[in-house]
C-alpha cells in the first residue's frame, strides 16, 4: 500500500524493450516496439564496450537505458533533461532497468527550449547550458525538440557516432541538418521518419566509413 506521501505511479509501458514506469500515453497499448526505432537500432548496433555516451533530451529514458546496456557496464551515460515532470519518469526508468550506476542525470537543457517542447513535456525548470558545455563523448544522441541545429553548430568535438532527431516545424529543416552534418564531416548511415506520416526525421551519422 502506498504511503500517504507517496505519489501513485501510472502503469509501466515497454518502449522498444525498455520498461518505462509512470508513462501516460494516449494509446491503450502497453507495448511500443517501434518507439524511436532508428535511433535505438543504431545505439544497439554501434555503441561499443566502454563508450562514453551523452543524451541530450532524456525523455522517458529509452535511449539512455539502451546506450548504458550496450557499454557492457564498462562505460557511462550522461543524460540531460530540462523538464522536472519527465525527469521523474527518466530516473524511475533508469532505476527499473538497473543501469543507475552507469547513468548521471542532469536536470538541464542544452541550448534553447522551444515553446512546443514546453507544451508537450512540461515546463523547462532545469538549468540551461550552451552546446559548448557538452562533455566529450564517443556517442552523442540529440533529441531536443528544436535546438538540434544550435547544438550541431556549437559542438566543439566530434563524437564517433551522432544521432539527431530533426524537427523542421521547429526551425530545423532536413536540408540544413544534412548540410551541417556534412560540414562536420559526418557520413549519414541511416535516416527515417519517426512515423510514416511524420516530417520529423531521425538521423544516424558517424565519423568513420560505414
Amino acid at each position: 500500500m502506498l504511503d500517504a506521501t507517496e505519489e501513485p505511479i501510472a502503469q509501466t509501458r515497454v518502449l522498444n524493450g525498455v520498461a518505462v514506469p509512470g508513462t501516460d500515453f494516449a494509446e491503450e497499448r502497453d507495448l511500443h516496439p517501434d518507439h524511436e526505432k532508428t535511433v535505438v537500432a543504431a545505439l544497439r548496433r554501434r555503441v561499443r564496450r566502454g563508450d562514453k555516451v551523452v543524451v541530450v533530451g532524456g525523455g522517458w529514458g529509452t535511449s539512455t537505458v539502451v546506450a548504458a546496456r550496450m557499454t557492457h557496464f564498462e562505460g557511462d551515460v550522461t543524460t540531460y533533461e530540462p523538464s522536472s515532470q519527465l525527469l521523474k519518469i527518466l530516473r524511475r526508468t533508469v532505476k527499473a532497468n538497473r543501469v543507475d550506476e552507469l547513468v548521471r542525470v542532469e536536470h538541464a537543457a542544452i541550448g534553447s527550449v522551444s515553446d512546443s517542447s514546453k507544451r508537450i513535456f512540461g515546463q523547462d525548470d532545469g538549468d540551461l547550458y550552451p552546446p559548448e558545455e557538452i562533455p566529450e563523448c564517443d556517442v552523442l544522441d540529440v533529441d531536443c525538440e528544436g535546438a538540434e541545429l544550435e547544438i550541431l553548430r556549437g559542438l566543439e568535438f566530434r563524437p564517433r557516432l551522432l544521432t539527431v532527431e530533426a524537427h523542421p516545424h521547429l526551425g530545423c529543416p532536413h536540408d540544413e541538418i544534412e548540410a551541417q552534418l556534412a560540414q562536420l564531416e559526418y557520413t549519414i548511415v541511416d535516416k527515417a521518419p519517426i512515423r510514416s506520416e511524420s516530417d520529423i526525421v531521425q538521423y544516424v551519422a558517424q565519423q568513420e566509413p560505414p
